[in-house]
């Protein structure tokens, strides 16, 4: 009606909605939280209009695997994250979360585990989480306090459930009894009921625990698991069991037997199992694919396994004075930086001798789960130097006439350390990535957002899907992209009321031009809690977000509007 007033109106906008249908071309108006209409001219009025000619609308992005439960606490903004479109985050995945914590012990160790693994430090939690909760539910209200720019929800981790129960020495050293089991299974149903979506673990062969132990979903028995499966089927929300897999690292034959248990722990729940990440290996090419093809055929009423893949490179950077995974597989180089950090580096490089045994290790690697010794599969992504960001060492070395060690050497002597190299652990060949992201049983995510601060930004997985494989390579329609970063993730979480733009939803929305979206170049900044740094990219062509009718950002940048809330799920 030509009286109507609302908070906001895009004019003129491509209207691209979550469900992978057709675009289409009108107005959005949005009144008192909620998508009032879409399509066709929208008659009235509204506090701001916006003109949204020759730009997508589309539903907020929703990132299902991150590890931003202390960011949470210590950024209201939830950057990077919320410059790429991002309005729902997922949290506590892999297993590592903040609750139960019921002790100090619980607590120093929760902490370890989660900068252990996913490599988030330790002073930044001690500084910037104030742990004022003990059990789920004051956990759960806790969260709903928050005054945060965009929207969160949680699943249970499995390192804080065990360590409740079992206490923190055996929750990592042994098998639980039935009556432990029983008493998790108790606990998982109390968070289900305040709306967690479901239950994460890590059974990651090579994760290493706090101080080299074990993880808790690594020395759990089957039985265990299969029993919380069980307890998911009978609870409410989509009960989700997501799992960083065993096999994650290894080859076609042990993903395929782990494929086999995530289809007896989809059968014990009757929900859908999220395992993954899936990569593609450079050593086994079109093996992700093939585990993908499996997982699809494998599906049958009560047993879904749902791969997660990420759709870009998987790779971590280092410095050559930490002991990164590149550094782990050259000893020489390792002991020098165990003994004496960057000072024992420029021993060894000064010493003929050690350089050369280097040089030798370098020229003799053996594979490992993370580095497969090649040095065309080490880039350059940080230097001070001209012509070498982007550039693999061993073309590098080759085109100076050097080896690739005593380039490495010599780039990070003249940064003063401060060259970042990462080694290309998985997904480095586009074209079987190409693969993975257009498969029809593909879940985008694993953006580990809030994870490896200093080795990894991936959080602009959403942009980069929709520069790289809708603009650049034209593998998904612009439709399909965004349904799998919106609608497909809502249904899968349960989030009825968001993912999709229709009239009565929840108003969670992105403005972006599709010709100009992009990610910018990685830098570091210093902005964590005590001092800490982290690596961070940003959007180009985001115009806007909109969080439950509030607008959040523009151009990238918070409006300061704290307009997030902690969902739940459909009953």
């Amino acid at each position: 009606m030509a009286g109507d007033t609302y908070q906001l109106i895009f004019r003129n906008a491509t209207i691209v909605d979550g469900s992978g249908g057709p675009a289409g071309q009108g107005d959005v108006a949005v009144r008192h939280g909620t998508i009032a209409q879409v399509g066709g001219h929208v008659p009235g009025r509204a506090d701001e209009e916006v003109d949204a000619r020759d730009l997508v609308l589309a539903p907020g992005f929703i990132d299902p695997h991150t590890h931003l439960d202390a960011n949470l606490f210590w950024d209201a903004d939830l950057t990077p994250s919320s410059s790429f479109g991002v309005t729902t985050v997922v949290t506590t995945n892999c297993g590592y979360g903040l609750a139960p914590v019921l002790s100090e012990e619980a607590r120093q160790y929760l902490v370890a585990a989660m900068s252990t693994v996913e490599q988030i430090p330790e002073a930044s939690f001690e500084s910037g989480v104030p742990f004022d909760w003990s059990d789920l539910a004051s956990y759960a209200a806790r969260l709903d306090e928050l005054d945060v720019l965009i929207n969160h929800a949680f699943l249970i981790g499995h390192v804080p459930l065990r360590t409740a129960v079992l206490g923190v020495a055996a929750a990592h050293t042994r098998r639980a009894t039935a009556a432990e089991i029983m008493e998790m299974g108790r606990l998982l149903r109390q968070g289900t009921a305040l709306g967690a979506l479901g239950f994460s673990t890590d059974q990651v062969v090579g994760n290493p625990g706090p101080g080299g132990t074990a993880l808790p979903g690594q020395v759990c028995g089957e039985d265990e698991l299969l029993s919380l499966a069980g307890e998911l089927g009978r609870g409410p929300g989509p009960g989700l069991f997501t799992m960083a897999n065993a096999a994650l690292l290894l080859g076609r034959e042990e993903q395929t037997a782990d494929l086999a248990w995530h289809q007896r722990l989809a059968a014990a729940s009757g929900r859908p199992v999220v395992v993954g990440p899936i990569f593609d290996s450079t050593e086994d090419p079109g093996g992700g694919a093939a585990i993908m093809d499996l997982a699809l055929a494998g599906r049958r009423p009560g047993v879904t396994v749902v791969p997660q893949v990420s759709t870009r490179p998987f790779e971590l950077w280092t410095r050559l004075d930490s002991a990164g995974a590149l550094v782990r597989s050259l000893p020489s180089l390792l002991e020098a930086v165990r003994t004496a950090g960057a000072d024992g580096v420029r021993a060894l490089a000064a010493d003929p001798e050690a350089r050369a045994l280097l040089r030798r290790e370098g020229a003799t690697m053996p594979p490992n789960p993370v580095f497969n010794g090649r040095w065309d599969h080490v880039r350059v992504r940080y230097s001070h130097q001209p012509g070498v960001e982007g550039k693999d060492l061993d073309a590098l070395g080759a085109a100076r006439g050097v080896d690739p060690i005593d380039l490495l050497l010599e780039l990070a002597l003249a940064d003063d350390f401060e060259t970042q190299v990462a080694v290309v652990m998985r997904n480095g060949d586009d074209d079987e990535v190409a693969r993975l992201v257009a498969h029809p049983a593909a879940m985008i995510g694993a953006s580990d957002a809030g994870a490896h601060v200093l080795a990894n930004t991936d959080s602009c997985y959403a942009v980069w899907t929709l520069q790289h494989w809708v603009r650049e390579r034209q593998v998904l329609s612009l439709e399909r992209a965004v349904a799998m970063l919106t609608g497909d993730q809502a249904r899968l979480l349960g989030l009825a009321d968001r993912g999709l733009v229709r009239p009565g939803l929840a108003a969670d929305l992105v403005l972006f031009d599709p010709d100009r979206i992009a990610t910018t170049r990685v830098r570091f900044v210093d902005d964590q809690p005590a001092g800490g740094r982290r690596l961070v990219t940003e959007a180009k062509g985001v115009e806007m977000s909109v969080v439950n009718g509030v607008v959040a950002t523009r151009q990238g940048c918070s409006t300061g509007a704290r307009s997030g809330r902690r969902l739940r799920p459909a009953p």
